[in-house]
């Protein structure tokens, strides 16, 4: 499986079958084949593929789009897994590393509608799984006094603009990162991060090995250094107000020069939440996110 000058030409690229996961997938493959080698995607269903009755904080288990992949990773029935990172569970089997991380894409929400944010009518139904979008956008629509509903949906993207247009819903809420690879031609409405914090790592696609195999080596060439840093700020804020997909929180992480504007989110209830923002330096980035997290008046899960 090597060449005389110890690359690996072939490589199997584990993701998940939809159109989005195929396509982030392929972005991973393109940047490999650059590099020399002649990776080919096999894709699988995860238990988030089938499990299309219930929200994603109904579901029974942590991380039910990866663990899939993780099992081939680990069997070695594949070389590397492609994943959108915010997938991607803080608790991980030790086995596995996450070696590298593409330029980071769009991290915004968007409002898919037949309306304005501005000019919701009440009585509108919103479409999402997300429990984080759903407080936020309840919250927020409380505020302007305006009542909707939110329904969740499941679905791909395209399924989920399809029963949009079927008249389902009155609006859906969705990543703008998804919209922008699938390179759909939709109008919609990008919602601020502030009061919107998005959900931790969305808009980067993560690529994880085996930590024992020499693939590590050659997925670090093709990880990004910025992107890292949010990621690793992110993913500290995450584990100290415990939060998952179960739970209303939104973090996010943009870096500067030399610091790291860092917002979190999170919903204590439909009435309360918390909203805040701090400037971190780059040097000590992760010791003051988790200082300044921990002095947070949030309750830990």
């Amino acid at each position: 499986m090597y060449s005389s000058d110890g690359k690996r030409d072939k490589m199997i690229i584990g993701t998940r079958g939809s159109e989005l996961a195929v396509l982030q997938a392929e972005k991973v493959r393109v940047q490999l084949k650059a590099l020399g080698y002649e990776p080919t995607i096999k894709t699988v269903r995860s238990l988030g593929d089938v499990m299309t009755d219930r929200g994603l904080y109904e579901m029974p288990e942590k991380g039910v789009f990866v663990k899939t992949l993780d099992m081939l990773l680990l069997n070695g029935e594949i070389d590397l897994a492609v994943h959108s990172m915010k997938d991607i569970p803080l608790e991980r089997d030790e086995g596995l590393a996450t070696s590298a991380v593409l330029p980071r894409d769009s991290p915004f929400d968007v409002l898919v509608a037949n309306h304005k944010l501005d000019d919701m009518p009440d009585g509108a139904v919103i479409g999402t799984s997300s429990v984080r979008r759903k407080f936020q956008f309840l919250q927020f629509m409380d505020a302007k006094g305006v009542t909707v509903k939110i329904k969740d949906i499941r679905g791909n993207v395209n399924t989920r603009i399809r029963k949009l247009r079927s008249g389902d819903y009155d609006g859906i809420l969705l990543a703008e990162a998804g919209l922008e690879r699938l390179n759909l031609e939709v109008d919609y409405e990008r919602l601020d991060c502030d009061p919107f914090v998005p959900a931790p790592n969305q808009g980067i696609i993560a690529v994880v090995t085996r930590k024992d195999s020499g693939t590590n080596a050659v997925i670090s060439q093709i990880d990004d250094a910025e992107t890292r840093i949010e990621a690793n700020v992110e993913n500290e804020v995450l584990k100290v107000t415990g939060g998952g997909c179960a739970l209303p929180v939104g973090v996010h992480a943009s870096c500067d020069t030399a610091s790291v504007g860092v917002s979190i989110y999170f919903g204590a209830s439909r009435k309360e939440h918390i909203l805040e923002k701090r400037v971190i330096s780059k040097e000590r980035c992760l010791d003051e996110a988790r200082e300044w997290a921990n002095g947070l008046p949030i309750k830990r899960g």
